[in-house]
């Protein structure tokens, strides 16, 4: 193998590297935040009155679940 190719392969594997680790990160952010938002959920169930209702709301992909009485 001359350098170019060494460095071609060196750049493919770190780029791989730091993909999968980016990716790993997200997946693992992405389940933190829906466990919390079936927390929020649930309490929120919980804690009102089931004759007048509640509204969830989301306002964004990484944003946190609302709960509001209707």
């Amino acid at each position: 193998m001359n350098n170019k190719n060494k460095l071609s392969m060196l750049i493919a594997i770190v780029g791989s590297i730091l993909i999968l680790t980016i990716g790993g990160i997200t997946i693992n952010q992405i389940y933190k935040n829906h466990q919390a938002n079936e927390l929020i959920i649930e309490k929120c169930f919980e804690n009102f009155d089931n004759k007048n209702g509640v509204v969830i709301k989301k306002e964004g992909f990484w944003s946190p679940v609302i709960c509001e009485k209707k």
